[in-house]
């Protein structure tokens, strides 16, 4: 089905390039006389709205590829190339003013000889160039809706260019695509799991303490995570809580507290009212908690900015918080854009992922996911690789059937993964009798929770795909009578 509806579409675009954009490309042409016929053919091929057409398609795919950081270098070649084309265009015009007007009368007769020399082949390979992008069926609606606009936006350059128009057209499309294109690698934690420090760990009994008297006794393992990023437990601060306001012992400078314990109340309660403001409802809310965490690097200022302007925390305003900083207080850095990935490496797996998937997460569910550029949402498949990706921070290796992803997973990670029959925490499962692949949440004696996919039993679309996995728990001996055996990819 997939084929066929693609050929559906590609041959829908096609009809519509190759006779509207041909009739409204007749009416801009210029009618040349018989001293200019034998150019005709050279001139068409080289002809600008064609080279603008060519030239914008080529700026959308470099620009979705290389983000938005290269496309102001595009967009400087482009304006000088336009100015060059802009005086060639002008005496062109000019020169052939007076003999366009005594050959009105010849219309029929060159736009008949245009339609033959036009090279409609280049013309509809540019634009499927930009219509048929991967990221177009694999982001979400923004990001379709955006790709819409640049196609409307070619056929609209034939016309502007001759305006003198076209390069502001393409700067907007450009840094429009540029802005979507970061956007489109937003939205989740993905670092790789690190572990504690032994300085950090001896301060567990502590951090739970305050933890306890500020009410998020859930979140021991983020403050354990946000000590380790802040000072790997070492030194007389090690939450680097000396700036915060709930600081009213020791200088509110940069290792100012000289008192660990302190330090750690302090770091405590401040995070404890990042959690309240960002309304984290609880530890599987990871949107809200990369929110609170940002705040406690930024402040909790950012929390209200970016409540109020973006609606919660990305990593694109995380970025821009930090660069609006810098030139409002006119310094060279202002805290850690990257900081709820730095923080969320030191994160359990089963913590770290929350107990459900954030589809937020556009690099596990979308960008990233082999299984979503296939158009396989929905899948099994597409639900074990985002969740995996939530839970440990890297792709798992798998590509292939339900069936063959444990021992996929176990040979792109020999290192990390083993396989073996009895489950661990945060194991990749596959069916042995039963095309299918999930992810173990928990283990408990007999007893296994497991997350997957595809109850439906259908390919979705992303939205649908998005409410059909479940939890759930079962014997491992009725689990494996269910799959007709079952092998497990466990972590080492």
């Amino acid at each position: 089905m997939r084929d066929i509806k693609t050929k559906q579409k590609m041959q829908a675009i096609k009809t519509k390039d190759t006779k509207g954009n041909i009739r409204h490309f007749i009416k801009q042409q210029t009618i040349h006389n018989k001293n200019v016929d034998r150019k005709e053919e050279a001139s068409v091929k080289s002809n600008p709205q064609v080279q603008a057409t060519n030239n914008v398609s080529v700026a959308a795919k470099q620009t979705v590829i290389e983000s938005k950081h290269r496309a102001s270098k595009f967009i400087k070649q482009k304006r000088n190339e336009y100015k060059a084309k802009s005086v060639s265009k002008k005496s062109i015009v000019e020169s052939n003013h007076d003999i366009q007007l005594q050959r009105i009368s010849c219309v029929s007769k060159a736009k008949k000889h245009i339609v033959n020399k036009i090279n409609t082949s280049k013309m509809k390979q540019s634009t499927e160039q930009v219509v048929s992008k991967p990221i177009i069926q694999n982001t979400t609606h923004a990001i379709k809706k955006s790709f819409h606009i640049v196609k409307k936006g070619v056929s609209a350059l034939n016309t502007l260019f001759s305006f003198g128009t076209g390069l502001i057209l393409l700067i907007v499309i450009t840094l429009f695509i540029g802005t979507f294109s970061v956007l489109a690698q937003d939205g989740g934690s993905n670092s790789e799991i690190v572990s504690l420090s032994e300085e950090v760990i001896a301060y567990e009994d502590t951090i739970r303490k305050y933890a306890k008297e500020y009410d998020i006794e859930d979140y021991v393992s983020l403050l354990q995570a946000i000590m380790m990023q802040e000072s790997g437990g070492k030194g007389s601060d090690p939450m680097q809580a000396s700036e915060s306001g709930y600081n009213t012992k020791y200088p509110r400078v940069p290792n100012g507290i000289t008192e660990p314990e302190y330090s750690i109340d302090v770091g405590t309660h401040t995070f404890s009212d990042c959690v309240k403001k960002a309304n984290v409802k609880d530890p599987s809310d990871t949107e809200h908690i990369y929110l609170a965490l940002q705040g406690y690097n930024y402040g909790s200022g950012y929390i209200d900015w970016a409540i109020s302007n973006f609606g919660g925390y990305s990593k694109y305003n995380a970025q821009q918080f930090s660069d609006m900083k810098k030139q409002e207080l006119n310094v060279s850095g202002y805290g850690d854009p990257s900081y709820v990935d730095h923080v969320m490496r030191y994160v359990g797996i089963t913590f770290r992922g929350g107990t459900n998937p954030n589809f937020n997460n556009m690099e596990a569910w979308i960008t990233k996911n082999p299984y979503a550029k296939s158009g396989l949402y929905g899948q099994c498949t597409w639900f074990a690789w985002g969740r995996f990706y939530e839970l440990y921070g890297y792709d798992p290796g798998f590509t292939g059937n339900g069936w063959d992803c444990v021992d996929q997973l176990v040979k792109a990670h020999p290192d990390k993964f083993e396989r073996s029959s009895t489950p661990k925490a945060g194991a990749v499962f596959s069916g042995i009798g039963k095309n299918h692949v999930g992810i173990v949440l928990k283990v408990d004696g007999n007893n296994i929770t497991i997350q997957d996919g595809n109850y439906d039993g259908i390919t979705n679309t992303f939205e649908d795909a998005k409410k059909d996995w479940q939890t759930n728990t079962y014997t491992l001996d009725y689990y494996r009578s269910r799959m007709g055996g079952i092998v497990f990819a466990n972590p080492k």
